[in-house]
This record gives C-alpha cells, sequence and structure tokens, in this order.
C-alpha cells in the first residue's frame, strides 16, 4: 500500500521546556483536559494515562478510590479511578479512557505539567509518532505497510525497524539486548532519563557505587550503578549507550531504553499490542 494512503489527524511541536524556563529530559506537549491547557508528559514507559489529582479536582470530575500505583522506583502511592475525560491535541478532540489520577509529583506544579499521557493509548485505532528527531508529535491512521512507508519516505537517512511488540505489557516492550548478553523484554521509554538493565540480565558488569539515577512520580529515589558506555543491539542493529545503568532490582521488564537513547530517533506506537512498533534509528551496520 503507498505511503500517500497515511492520514494525519494532528500535529503538534514537542518541549522539552517547562514553566520557569528550566528543561526537562522528558518530550513535552501543550493540550487541554476538559477545557484547561496543561503541559503532559508523553511516556511510553506509562501503562495507562496519569493526571494529577490537583488538574482532576479543578477540573472537576469524578473519581473512584483505585488501587495503590508502582512507580518506576518500585515505590507505591495512592491512586484512583477518573472519569472519561476530553483531550484536545491540536485540530482534533480525543477522549481519555482508563485514566488514573496521583497525587502530583512534587516539581509538576511549579512546571506547569497536569500528567502524564501514554501515547500508544491515545486513539484505538491510530498510531502516536513521537518524532525526537524533529520534536514533533503526530497522529496518524493507515495500514501497518502504509504507515512503514510512509515513515521511510519522511526519514530515508534513517533506519527503520518494524519490532514485535511484547503482548504481555501495555507499555512499549520490545527485545534487545546489551552486548554482549542475551536478548530479554526491553521497554522503550520516553518517560526515562537513563537506560537501565537489572543486574541479573547483565551479569558480570559492575559499575560505580550506587548513585540516584532519577526519582519515581511517587517522589522515591531510583537508584543504581553507572557502567560507562555500552552497545544496545535491536534486530541486529547497534546503538550506542552512552551512559549504563544497572540495579540490582526493577520490576518487569528488566531492561529499559531511556531518553539517552531515543533522542534523535523516531518512534511510532499503537494500542494493539499485536501490531509492530516501528523504530527509525540512526543507520547502523549489522
Amino acid at each position: 500500500m503507498p505511503a500517500d494512503d497515511v492520514r494525519t489527524l494532528t500535529r503538534l511541536p514537542i518541549s522539552f521546556e517547562v514553566a520557569g524556563g528550566g528543561r526537562e529530559h522528558a518530550p513535552l506537549i501543550v493540550g487541554r483536559v476538559g477545557g484547561l491547557i496543561t503541559r503532559l508528559v508523553l511516556d511510553t514507559g506509562s501503562e495507562v494515562h496519569l493526571l494529577t489529582k490537583e488538574l482532576v479536582d479543578r477540573i472537576g470530575l469524578a473519581v473512584e478510590d483505585g488501587e495503590e500505583g508502582t512507580d518506576h522506583g518500585g515505590a507505591t502511592m495512592p491512586s484512583w479511578a477518573v472519569e472519561d475525560v476530553s483531550l484536545e491535541l491540536g485540530d482534533i478532540e480525543l477522549t481519555l479512557r482508563n485514566t488514573a489520577s496521583i497525587p502530583a509529583p512534587a516539581p509538576f506544579p511549579g512546571w506547569g505539567v497536569g500528567g502524564i499521557l501514554s501515547p500508544q493509548h491515545l486513539d484505538p485505532s491510530a498510531r502516536a509518532v513521537i518524532d525526537l528527531v524533529s520534536d514533533e508529535l503526530l497522529l496518524i491512521e493507515g495500514s501497518d505497510a502504509a504507515v512503514t512507508g510512509w515513515l521511510v519516505e519522511r526519514s530515508p537517512t534513517l533506519t527503520t525497524l518494524v519490532l514485535a511488540r511484547d503482548e504481555e505489557f501495555p507499555s512499549v516492550v520490545v527485545r534487545a539486548a546489551i552486548s554482549p548478553h542475551p536478548e530479554i523484554p526491553t521497554m522503550l521509554n520516553t518517560g526515562g532519563r537513563h537506560t537501565e538493565f537489572a543486574s541479573d540480565a547483565v551479569p558480570g558488569l559492575v559499575g560505580s557505587a550506587q548513585t540516584r539515577l532519577g526519582g519515581g512520580v511517587s517522589g522515591a529515589d531510583v537508584t543504581g550503578a553507572e557502567v560507562g558506555q555500552g552497545a544496545l543491539v535491536v534486530e541486529g542493529h547497534e546503538l550506542r549507550v552512552p551512559s549504563l545503568a544497572v540495579r540490582t532490582a526493577m520490576h518487569d521488564p528488566q531492561g529499559l531504553v531511556g531518553m539517552n537513547v531515543l533522542r534523535g530517533t523516531i518512534l511510532a506506537v499503537c494500542a494493539d499490542r499485536s501490531r509492530s512498533v516501528l523504530w527509525q534509528i540512526p543507520a547502523t551496520g549489522r
């Protein structure tokens, strides 16, 4: 199917700037949630959409007590199930479903951030294209063949990988490895700063003393040992990891590719876990 059979539903810029002029590692977009304009993090590692309890209360959305959530650091936090709410992104209006609310992470109010979007769940049929080369988000419709062709035509200097998605995970998980270790289920996580693997997945890699890698949305520290540069292998292609972190314990999956690798690449993801993940990376040899 030709690439011109792809339809663009909306297109809007990605920013890394927060209110007050600072910059963050995670991609941000501006949307209107329930009529209120806010910044929103694009996080392919998030299983659901998350809105801060403060934003939910301002909008006046109905909530119900939910199960405690678990963040990237393994810490738990209270959460609430939120009724469906409208989200305006550029030219279109979507409905956020199966959304949870959590207390606002400490930096979010000052940054003007009202929540975290799971891009793969924005639309039941469209693909979310998270372009971290040109810094823009697109929602597009088309068959897998048409979308793949469209991506190749749009970015001919990049290598386009068609990756089977691990259907066990609502987040975006594919098979990958840190050379020379075996491949494992690995999350492509636009919400994460670092590339991190569990120590059991990379035996023998020993780094510096444990250091703070960042924090989960609960505010709990995420710690690990920096082991220097590494090589991520995906479908026989190798990507440089400028700084690899090894953690003694991680929730499944045991591998996570963060923005220190994802910047300069393009991800196309969708809600249907049986459909491939399309990842465009700098041209490399096999």
